[in-house]
């Protein structure tokens, strides 16, 4: 819609320009009126996309304070409630903690996860998500270890995850310095 704004803006001020030089004894006032009336149509067009565009950028800049919120959350969360507590969890429990605790993170974070693509590019998208992905199938893992009742795997598997949300939080930090600064 804002291309057709901008089309039809330079499309009536060209003609209105092309009208007016056209005979620079008399001017047909008509036809000057109908270009210029195309290049208001243009401003008008662009006048009412303009706030679009700005509500897609809040939109992106939201999605991406929630996918931040959702690492930190996800990290603190994998330190203080299991880490932590790793002597006194019950391995049988540990699923129940996941489900709790650890899901609603992860869902928010893919539930956003598209508003990296404009900020950061594809091959961003891929870097971040390709950890995180490997995050949530290793919690995915703990939870099956943990309804199995092998503790050694539960840890081992949240130990990675840890690991892969640190070096995805990492990721996505340094792509967000390079999009706010330009490069």
């Amino acid at each position: 819609m804002r291309t057709a704004g901008h089309i039809l803006l330079w499309v009536g001020i060209l003609l209105t320009s092309f009208v007016s030089v056209r005979e620079a004894a008399q001017i047909d006032w008509f036809l000057y009126g109908v270009c210029a009336a195309v290049g208001l149509g243009g401003v008008v067009l662009l006048r009412m996309t303009a706030g679009a565009g700005a509500s897609e950028a809040d939109k992106l800049r939201a999605g991406l304070d929630t996918m931040r919120a959702s690492l930190a959350a996800l990290r603190d969360r994998l330190r203080d409630d299991f880490h932590d507590k790793r002597r006194t969890l019950d391995v049988y429990d540990i699923k129940d903690r996941i489900d709790e605790q650890l899901a609603p993170a992860l869902a928010s974070f893919a539930d956003v996860r598209e508003a990296m693509i404009p900020s950061f590019g594809m091959q961003g998208y891929a870097d971040v998500m390709t950890r995180f992905a490997s995050a949530e199938r290793m919690i995915n893992r703990a939870w099956s270890a943990s309804a199995d009742g092998y503790i050694d795997e539960v840890w081992k598997c949240l130990e990675r995850a840890s690991a892969l949300l640190d070096e995805a939080s990492e990721r996505f930090k340094t792509l967000e310095i390079r999009s706010s600064s330009g490069t």
